[in-house]
């Protein structure tokens, strides 16, 4: 038998938490955490971001396994360049053009930050996402193992609101609805050689 006659090794769901559950938004970034009263109990301090990623992950593939059962399309991360369009051309510097563009069709990543410090200044919480993905979640062990659960949880999706913030919101322009794909196309070249040419 050849490796490509071999079967395709069963996909195993990642592992469900009694302890944690993580509801997600249409955008994929957490709504909702619930921290059960024993979840301090099963893990140390340096456990607990973990354990919120490994039931983020479930959450992630109970909310793709919704979207194959109910034969729905997932919510499309990149605007298409109708629905960019707008935003770009009221940019006013090539500097802040290439910084939206790069907001709109890069992969960004947005670190925010709990309201607490440590005694050294330092962040107590930090959250890193992108528009459509929690990445890490990182605690000051001292903090975390003196804060209640649900501060804990709080303060993670208000990192995550901080995110969804950040995030450029497009705006609708009746007059560009009037102009083709390729009108369109040109008018952002020349918006943005105009940008250059101010800045040279």
């Amino acid at each position: 038998m050849t490796t490509g006659d071999r079967p395709a090794a069963a996909f195993a769901p990642p592992p469900k938490s009694a302890l944690v559950r993580v509801e997600l938004g249409a955008d994929r970034l957490p709504t909702r955490i619930e921290l059960s009263r024993n979840w301090k109990n099963a893990f140390e301090p340096p456990e607990y971001g973990r354990s919120i990623m490994d039931a983020y992950e479930y959450a992630l593939y109970e909310y793709a396994a919704h979207l194959v059962a109910t034969n729905s399309r997932p919510r499309k991360v990149r605007p298409d360049l109708r629905e960019a369009a707008p935003l770009l051309l009221q940019q006013r510097t090539y500097e802040d053009y290439n910084a939206t563009y790069a907001r709109i069709y890069g992969v960004a990543t947005y670190t925010m930050h709990g309201p607490d410090l440590t005694e050294y200044d330092e962040p107590t919480l930090t959250v890193r996402a992108t528009a459509h993905r929690l990445q890490s979640v990182t605690m000051d062990f001292a903090w975390a193992a003196r804060t209640e659960s649900n501060v804990i949880a709080q303060d993670i999706l208000d990192c995550c609101d901080k995110v969804r913030a950040a995030v450029p919101r497009f705006v609708h322009d009746v007059y560009l609805d009037r102009e083709s794909d390729e009108q369109l196309m040109a008018r952002l070249v020349r918006h943005e050689h105009h940008l250059l040419r101010n800045e040279i």
